[in-house]
């Protein structure tokens, strides 16, 4: 494939991918067990990096105390601070937009 063909499709791919990351709820691990689950994954859900990266709200989640937990283990509440993860996602997010636009901006001038 010749330069020309490739470059627009890596703009395009670049435009979404940033979109994506910019925009797209995501997820924060959670300190402490959860039950020993294939489907269970220990995580609090974050919300959109735009929305994040300015507010300082917490995302809380509940986790237990014991390594192995079963069934009536005490649990624990915790709080997870998104903001900075918010941050670096925004960042990379719009960096990746910006490449992408540059791309095709370069490919629409040839």
């Amino acid at each position: 494939m010749s330069r020309h063909r490739v470059q627009p499709i890596i703009g395009r791919l670049c435009i979404l991918l940033g979109l994506w990351i910019v925009v797209l709820p995501f997820s924060r691990p959670l300190p402490g067990g959860a039950q020993f689950d294939l489907s269970a994954s220990p995580k609090v859900s974050c919300g959109s990096p735009v929305v994040n990266a300015f507010d300082s709200q917490k995302a809380t989640g509940t986790v237990y105390t014991t390594p192995r937990p079963n069934k009536g283990d005490p649990t624990v509440k915790v709080e997870i601070d998104c903001t900075g993860r918010a941050r670096f996602r925004l960042g990379l997010g719009f960096g990746v937009l910006a490449s992408g636009l540059l791309i095709r901006r370069r490919t629409l001038k040839l």
